[in-house]
């Protein structure tokens, strides 16, 4: 009963604290126009939302499923004995053993560790697999099935992208989207940008891909012009669960600055070990602009890439907030307005937000310190009470028990 009362009067300090109970189911798919997009996510232990599947499973359904070809485009890749990670690799070798032409683009930098070149020289031995060094930087996480399917997201090929990061993506089921980031692929594969097929650029304004200009077609949006449109476009909130933010480059930093000024409720969660007092400063000039820092332990990290603006507009892809992700690194994501979708990864980042991982960088004014200390002190002294009571309750029934078995003994001897 006492853990019950505690339990209670916590859930009330949440409730009151954040003006939210606690959210229902989410749906995490919507399809529009022949185009099919599902958030999915991979989460850290305690915030796995079992409305939205796993990244895991979904990169083993889509090798599982390829008939023809499998393009991945990936900046970290790790050899593994076992798990998530040693799952997907078997299900690549599987796929080219029946007949599946799959293409691997790594970054140039991550291949010089060894463990990576000994998995690429193994794949690359494969006749139905062919290995690329991308000869610039590139950070990006694509895979392409069949070209009528697709993920990206923010996941490396890693251990922990698979069981204790957190991490968000997009799964994709529809030719059109899913051929226009082959066309990227493609012109990352070959080094031609101009690649044949989309000549008119794309036509479907709810959804578009997003790049960093290294290798991409030229009518790919371009992910530093488009994050800060999203944010000079924002009329009421941004929440932005984001690896890092460097306070570079200078456009993203006075549209941060510009939205936190008219007044947009701005919320942002970066990893902890990533984090610059660039995140502490904003928070202290502007008391709408709040942020946390995200501490998963071990060597898991907060690893979104994402924005979501005014409960609709959203990016999620593999760009963090820095000049690097926004200028020169190749990056790839997707950009979506849909109120649905956009709640689902609100769901993601109000999970986050009020777990046990989450620290306030600044705490905001009007915080309810004394009131929550009084509940506590009210839950401790009541729980205490309760105790005492049934401690006394129970010593009384002893004491009784007692001169009822001294008097039967009593009785036995006369």
């Amino acid at each position: 009963m006492a853990i019950g009362i505690i339990v209670a009067v916590c859930l009330a300090v949440a409730i009151f604290w954040t003006g939210e109970s606690p959210q229902g189911p989410v749906q995490s798919s919507v399809t529009r126009d022949n185009i099919t997009i599902e958030i999915v996510e991979t989460a850290p232990v305690g915030l796995d939302n079992p409305n939205i599947r796993n990244i895991s499973d979904i990169w083993l359904e889509l090798v599982e499923s390829a008939t023809r070809s499998i393009d991945i485009e990936i900046y970290t890749i790790y050899s593994y004995r076992y798990g998530p990670i040693h799952d997907f690799h078997q299900a690549i070798k599987n796929a080219a053993a029946r007949g599946v032409k799959i293409r691997m683009l790594i970054d140039n930098e991550i291949c010089q560790y060894q463990e990576t070149r000994v998995l690429m020289d193994e794949f690359d031995a494969n006749e139905n697999i062919e290995v690329r060094q991308f000869s610039e930087p590139m950070h990006s996480k694509v895979i392409i099935v069949d070209n009528e399917m697709a993920w990206v997201g923010s996941a490396n090929q890693s251990a922990t992208a698979m069981d204790g990061n957190r991490e968000v993506g997009l799964f994709i089921r529809g030719g059109e989207l899913a051929r226009a980031l082959e066309a990227i692929f493609e012109a990352g594969w070959t080094g031609e940008e101009n690649q044949p097929g989309f000549e008119n650029g794309w036509n479907v304004d709810w959804i578009y891909p997003v790049a960093t200009p290294v290798k991409v077609p030229s009518w790919v949006s371009k992910t530093e012009q488009t994050v800060v449109g999203l944010l000079n476009s924002a009329q009421s909130t941004i929440e932005a669960p984001i690896y890092s933010y460097s306070g570079q480059p200078n456009s993203l930093n006075s549209a941060i600055e510009s939205a936190a000024e008219r007044g947009v409720d701005f919320k942002m969660m970066v990893d902890n070990y990533w984090y610059f007092d660039v995140v502490g400063d904003l928070a202290e000039k502007y008391p709408n602009f709040l942020a946390k820092t995200v501490n998963l332990g071990g060597y898991q990290t907060f690893h979104c890439k994402a924005v979501i603006v005014d409960g609709k507009k959203v990016y999620i892809g593999s760009a963090n907030w820095s000049n690097a992700s926004m200028t020169w690194r190749r990056e790839i994501g997707i950009v979506f307005d849909d109120v649905t979708l956009a709640s689902t990864l609100e769901e993601i980042f109000r999970t986050d937000w009020d777990s046990k991982y989450a620290y306030w960088v600044k705490v905001p004014a009007g915080f309810p310190f004394v009131l929550v200390i009084c509940i506590v002190v009210v839950a401790v002294i009541l729980a205490v009470f309760i105790v005492w009571t049934r401690c006394r309750t129970k010593k009384k029934c002893q004491k009784e028990m007692i001169r009822a078995e001294l008097w039967v003994s009593g009785r036995g001897e006369v």
